[in-house]
């Protein structure tokens, strides 16, 4: 009994928790990775991660940095483009090859440090500088002693000595920086101690210890260890993991402390679903025990309870609420202003139904997935009231309506690259997108990959719409599992310009894992759509 009472209060308490921060990931209008973040003395907390392009075109094509910033863990804005490779000079022609950067602040001036390929190829660390944190950065040059470098971190001691760390086939090197700031005094030598180093050394003080946190290579996946001295370059005392991975196989961040709160910033896959090179930036707390080591930390994602913001990108968080039926005057009670709601969280297994009028009248919206912009539907600042229920579908396919997601990919549907598919805007679709192939020939297959209990009943359902004048057909199938009861396809001769709804059932016998697929007929020339994917398990 005091074990589950123990954990209702730690899920209360984390509830509590997301209505006063962020929920992760914490950008979502684009894709962003390997944050470096720092407190300077405005009071304002800033991140300075890289970026990743989509459709993913791979690491070689990260390019541009943006940064990012907070006075709440709540509200973050994005300040914009720093630098580009088309900024650097001596860059590489084609770009791209803009790794993991990091900022410190100097004597007046905030020193901008980045990977980047020279003209034959060759790693260097870029240094652009400025007067303000998140804007006019002018490129200075690179550091001299760093060729074949890469993944920078900058360190300023309390006697204002400022450290750099770097990594050359994963090991971690560091070196004191001249006061210019441009170059090393000595050379750089390796950080010995650093158990599993893989890439992204980031070092902090904490109590007169200092800490190297990395991302290890053990196993597949990376985690988040930690090693710890008496001296910033060492040598070092490996302490453990206290970060476990999380849906994509890199991982990369910072500690930092703000209002008297440790985090640590790091990226996972959740806004693309789970595509290596699409990540986003998160941060949770951190908490260390009486001997200065770092204890385990809890990893959070989305939200627990409906939550609605005043701008888009999930910013401006007005508040939650719970399962119920709220006019305008309610939800002013709630914190929540009327005619202003920008964006919604909604959690898996909740239907939040939008009305245009109090009283839940006048034009209305269904949603169960996340809104990141209401701007897209036309219900920008027009949600007068509210009703809040649960969801009696348990749909195992995830993203089922195809929403448009951070940069118009298709969540959990892809091959790496969603063309030539796309995410269409639909007001007959049920989550107001659909999935349309528009073209001519047989497009590679969308494919979601699912886990499926063997021995078990299940009901697939698809809605799919065919454009009159199209030749061939739309086709939703099992990829050859369970074709025979579970193939939909769709001809213009038979129906067009409408939703049909196909529905089949299977047993999954020694099937454990399944391929749902979106493809059409190899004459196919015209324009296929897709929507709401559900699969069921059938309850005996």
């Amino acid at each position: 009994m005091k074990i589950k009472i123990f954990f209702t209060v730690l899920i209360l308490a984390f509830q509590l928790t997301a209505q006063n921060r962020r929920s992760n990931p914490i950008v979502s209008h684009m894709f962003t990775a390997d944050a470096s973040a720092h407190v300077w003395q405005d009071g304002r907390l800033y991140v300075y991660p890289s970026s990743d392009p989509a459709p993913s075109r791979g690491y070689s094509t990260m390019d541009g940095y943006h940064v990012f910033s907070t006075d709440d863990m709540i509200t973050w804005k994005d300040h914009g483009e720093i630098l580009h490779s088309r900024d650097v000079d001596w860059g590489i022609e084609k770009g791209g090859f803009m790794w993991a950067p990091d900022c410190v602040f100097k004597n007046g001036t905030y020193y901008f440090y980045f990977p980047h390929k020279n003209k034959k190829g060759v790693w260097e660390i870029g240094v652009a500088t400025s007067k303000k944190p998140a804007s006019d950065f002018k490129l200075q040059g690179y550091v001299k002693g760093m060729n074949r470098f890469c993944d920078p971190g900058v360190f300023l001691d309390d006697d204002g000595q400022v450290y750099i760390y770097a990594v050359v086939d994963t090991k971690p090197y560091a070196a004191k920086l001249k006061e210019n700031m441009m170059e090393i005094e000595g050379e750089m030598t390796e950080q010995i101690g650093a158990t599993g180093h893989r890439e992204g050394p980031f070092v902090i003080k904490r109590k007169g210890m200092y800490y190297l946190i990395y991302p290890d290579h053990f196993p597949k996946t990376n985690k988040m260890g930690y090693a710890m001295s008496t001296n910033p370059l060492g040598p070092w005392e490996f302490k453990g993991i206290f970060l476990e991975n999380t849906d994509v196989i890199t991982m990369h961040g910072s500690l930092v402390e703000f209002k008297d709160q440790w985090y640590v910033f790091y990226h996972n896959g959740n806004l693309s679903g789970s595509i290596g090179t699409n990540r986003s930036i998160c941060f949770d707390p951190v908490y260390f025990n009486e001997d200065g080591t770092i204890q385990m930390v809890q990893q959070s994602l989305g939200v627990a309870l409906p939550t609605f913001h005043q701008d888009i990108n999930f910013n401006e968080m007005f508040g939650t609420l719970e399962l119920g039926e709220y006019t305008q005057a309610d939800l002013d009670k709630n914190g929540i202003q009327p005619n202003a709601i920008s964006s919604i969280q909604i959690p898996e297994g909740y239907v939040v139904t939008c009305f245009e009028k109090d009283d839940y009248k006048g034009k209305s919206w269904v949603f169960e997935e996340d809104r990141i912009d209401l701007n897209a539907i036309e219900a920008n600042n027009k949600i007068s009231s509210i009703k809040i229920s649960k969801s009696n579908v348990a749909n195992l396919v995830k993203n089922p309506s195809f929403e448009l997601t951070t940069q118009g990919l298709v969540k959990h549907w892809f091959n790496k690259n969603p063309k030539p598919y796309v995410s269409v805007r639909d007001e007959t679709a049920k989550g107001y997108y659909s999935l349309q192939y528009n073209g001519k020939g047989k497009p590679k297959p969308l494919i979601q990959k699912i886990e499926i209990t063997p021995n078990t009943n299940y009901e697939l359902c698809v809605q799919l719409k065919i454009q009159s004048g199209t030749k061939g057909k739309v086709i939703f199938d099992t990829n050859g599992s369970f074709d025979e009861t579970c193939k939909f396809e769709l001809d213009a001769k038979n129906k067009s310009d409408e939703w049909i709804t196909y529905k089949g059932v299977f047993n999954s016998g020694k099937t454990t894992k399944l391929q749902l697929r979106c493809i059409t007929s190899d004459d196919f020339n015209g324009v296929g759509n897709w929507d709401y994917v559900s699969l069921i398990k059938i309850q005996k």
